[in-house]
């Protein structure tokens, strides 16, 4: 609201006066850039966030420079010195000049540095030398200098080597960083200078800007790259942040009252790695602009948006529109060995690529494993080297597509495309088998009224799951476990816990276990329960610590609107002392118990706590389990004797795990009323309808929807 009566507030005024009519103010503050290069100037339009630019004119109506620019978000104008008339001008919507004739230059010299101070309404222009100096004139037709160049400060005074200022959106400051990288504030009201500190990188920065939000970008002009400082912070070192456009001349403005992006511009592809990796936007996240049509991307397709949307929530995470497809792992990835990767590109470019390998949560500038590496149109193999000291597990791959060079793992590019990769690095000599796939999930869902049916909406717990089982002279010598908590539709409060079938907790390299939620490490909590015989991890004493319902909602993902994201990933690391010789597979052993001291229903006495537990079917319970609660009360039929588990005399389980990403029922919602066929498949013992899951005999009417 207070940008649009800026621009329209004082629009009539300016185009009320006769020496200046020719042109039209911009109808908003525009969050692009513009960039005016060249000995005969033209205009450039800038994204930021990726340094993507086009042409937006070619002829500004003059054949002499202009610099010093500004945008004036008073009344809708940029204002620039142009060479030409040795004047301050103002360029409209068609971004050409018009001299503001009326202005007297007192010396006769050319200013190549200048702004708008939004707060003054007045345009500032600086040039060094004790001939010259900082200038101020002012826009505003009720101020007494109204379009006089009046001098605040001597150029020998200011001393400062600068090639463009810009003024805070806010606190009426300005801003600039010298030739040798020092960024200065400027009081242009007093003519004075304090020098902040030191971003770490030099050269000539010819165009200055500010966001919204106090953000400092700077581009510099030999080889266009932008970078960034966030003014508010007090750490000044600049962050690369996107790459632009060079050039001999360089001179920006923009609207420093609009944010950095758009949020309607959904053309740039973002990362979406955990946001650890730098994701989102206000991270600095890896991202590239996309042409219309896009040209240059990896595999078949590419899609845009706005802002990242990270894992486990990305598109290529939850199956819409998942456009990583441009690299194939065509070898295993072992530590001290190469590897071999498919890339297919769309047309001629340069990828770099990055693993996580020390597994910390980022790329660090030694993780680089591609640099610049010329690709063509079509598929092909690349090689990867794998540190020898790179750490076994589940870790992060990125890759980068662009036209440009010397990209670094976050930062915008002009074109091109980033896709990030969940990869697994295995010990020298291994394998590993992944369940259901290295890049799948299988769904294990629970009810969790045993030894009553309940509402059968088998909602109350849904997790999906992912496994990997390394092995080196095919024995085990790690597993890992990747899992998301999909929903919680249960009034009870759960734990959720994974036994290891047939494995003792004394075989665990307990000191080296590694449990981390939503990236990030959980110690001192220990997952491997204490005081067992048998190895058993448990992710959550208490679902409900982790997961919200969402506004008027009693549960978490099972109705609409209710718990939009996942909220919770974890992933376990569980290294062996010794290696060991099992078959373990699959999901392992999932299961939910009581929450210790929390109510779970009439049917008990007191809160049953850990000695309660709910499996898949006919999967023994743990050691902690109470096996006097298996007294066939309710509709359970378990059977220890003839290793039969929670079951009901109808042969329906209380939990199920289907190998898929599945879609669990909406609460209330009956899971026959979903998939009709499951009963047909309980009876006939699965002789009988064994895809019952699939979507193709599902009613998505029963079904909650991402």
């Amino acid at each position: 609201m207070m940008i649009r009566h800026l621009l329209t507030g004082t629009v009539l005024l300016c185009c009320s006066q006769a020496i200046l009519a020719a042109t039209a103010p911009f109808e908003t503050c525009p969050s692009k850039a513009f960039l005016i290069q060249g000995a005969v100037p033209k205009t450039y339009a800038v994204n930021l966030v990726t340094g993507d630019y086009d042409l937006a004119q070619d002829d500004m109506g003059t054949k002499a420079n202009i610099n010093a620019v500004g945008f004036n978000p008073n009344d809708g104008f940029m204002y620039g010195w142009n060479y030409a008339d040795k004047k301050p001008g103002r360029i409209g919507n068609d971004f050409k000049i018009e001299s503001l004739s009326d202005v007297a230059n007192p010396t006769e010299q050319n200013f190549f540095v200048g702004d708008i101070s939004i707060l003054e309404n007045a345009y500032y222009v600086y040039n060094s030398g004790a001939d010259s100096g900082l200038y101020r004139i002012s826009l505003d037709k009720n101020n007494a200098n109204y379009h006089k160049m009046v001098r605040v400060v001597d150029g020998k005074t200011l001393n400062l080597t600068i090639y463009d200022l810009a003024f805070h959106p806010s606190n009426g400051l300005a801003y600039s960083v010298d030739n040798k990288g020092n960024l200065y504030q400027i009081n242009a009201t007093s003519g004075t200078a304090t020098k902040l500190g030191a971003t770490g990188v030099s050269g000539t920065f010819g165009a200055i800007y500010f966001d919204v939000n106090g953000h400092l970008y700077f581009s510099r002009n030999n080889d266009g790259k932008v970078f960034s400082v966030d003014i508010n912070s007090a750490k000044y070192t600049a962050v690369l942040f996107a790459q632009g456009p060079s050039s001999s001349s360089n001179d920006g403005a923009r609207c420093a009252l609009a944010e950095v992006v758009d949020n309607a511009d959904s053309n740039i592809d973002f990362s979406d790695a955990p946001s650890s990796y730098g994701t989102y936007l206000k991270d600095n996240g890896a991202r590239h602009g996309l042409k219309s049509p896009a040209s240059l991307f990896l595999g078949k397709s590419v899609d845009g948006e706005s802002d990242a949307t990270p894992f486990p929530m990305s598109d290529d995470d939850v199956g819409v529109g998942d456009d990583e497809d441009g690299i194939q792992f065509a070898t295993n990835l072992t530590a001290g060995s190469s590897a071999v990767v498919m890339v297919e590109a769309s047309a001629p470019g340069n990828l770099s690529a990055w693993i996580d390998t020390n597994q910390n949560g980022q790329f660090d500038a030694d993780e680089q494993v591609m640099t610049d590496q010329p690709v063509t149109a079509g598929r092909k193999p690349l090689y990867i080297k794998i540190p020898a000291d790179a750490k076994p597990g589940s870790t992060w791959a990125r890759f980068r597509l662009s036209s440009a060079t010397g990209l670094e793992p976050t930062g915008g590019a002009p074109d091109g495309e980033v896709e990030d990769y969940q990869v697994d690095i295995r010990a020298n000599s291994s394998n590993v088998t992944y369940y259901p796939s290295s890049t799948g999930w299988s769904t294990v869902a629970f009810e969790d009224n045993w030894p009553f049916e309940g509402d059968y909406d088998m909602n109350d717990m849904v997790t999906y799951l992912r496994t990997a089982v390394y092995r080196t002279e095919g024995k085990i010598t790690q597993v890992n476990i990747s899992g998301q908590l999909a929903a919680v539709g249960a009034a009870y409060h759960n734990g959720f816990g994974i036994r290891l079938p047939g494995i003792l907790r004394s075989q665990i390299d307990e000191a080296n276990v590694q449990y981390t939620v939503n990236d990030r490490d959980v110690s001192p909590y220990n997952p491997l329960e204490a005081g067992r015989n048998e190895a058993i991890f448990i992710p959550t004493y208490n679902v409900w610590n982790y997961v919200s319902g969402g506004e008027n909602c009693i549960y978490y993902r099972t109705q609409a609107g209710c718990g939009s994201d996942i909220q919770m990933n974890f992933n376990l690391v569980i290294p062996f002392k010794e290696s060991i010789e099992s078959d373990l597979a699959g999901v392992f052993d999932p299961f939910i118990f009581a929450t210790p001291g929390a109510s779970h229903g009439a049917h008990f006495a007191q809160p049953p706590g850990r000695t309660y537990e709910i499996h898949l079917k006919n999967h023994e319970p743990t050691e902690a389990f109470n096996m006097a609660l298996m007294n066939g009360s309710g509709a359970d039929a378990s059977d220890p004797a003839n290793n039969l588990y929670f079951l009901t005399k109808n042969g329906m389980p209380w939990a199920m795990e289907m190998g898929n990403r599945w879609q669990y029922p909406l609460e209330y919602n009956d899971l026959i009323s979903g998939y009709q066929k499951f009963p047909s498949f309980v009876t006939t013992q699965g002789a009988k309808d064994a895809d019952w899951f699939s979507d193709a005999k599902s009613n998505p009417a029963h079904l909650f929807k991402n």
